[in-house]
């Protein structure tokens, strides 16, 4: 079972993966050097990244990386 951070406001659980890859994006990683680093294709990548799009009910990564600083999932 993975490890998951559940947000008491909408009840969506993102998984620790999912919040590495958020993470990076916010750094200014791109899909393909992410994948890299983390050691996965960029098709995955893109998958977690569409994955929590539409979990969060956001449009875009944009939207995603807002969502995460404004949720304290990530920090200045």
């Amino acid at each position: 079972m993975t490890n998951s951070i559940l947000l008491q406001e909408n009840q969506v659980a993102i998984s620790e993966r999912e919040v590495e890859i958020v993470h990076l994006l916010s750094m200014g990683y791109n899909s393909k050097e992410i994948g890299e680093m983390l050691f996965i294709s960029e098709h995955t990548v893109n998958t977690h990244r569409r994955n929590m799009v539409r979990k969060l009910d956001l449009k875009n990564s944009y939207q995603l990386i807002v969502w995460a600083f404004k949720e304290k999932i990530l920090s200045f």
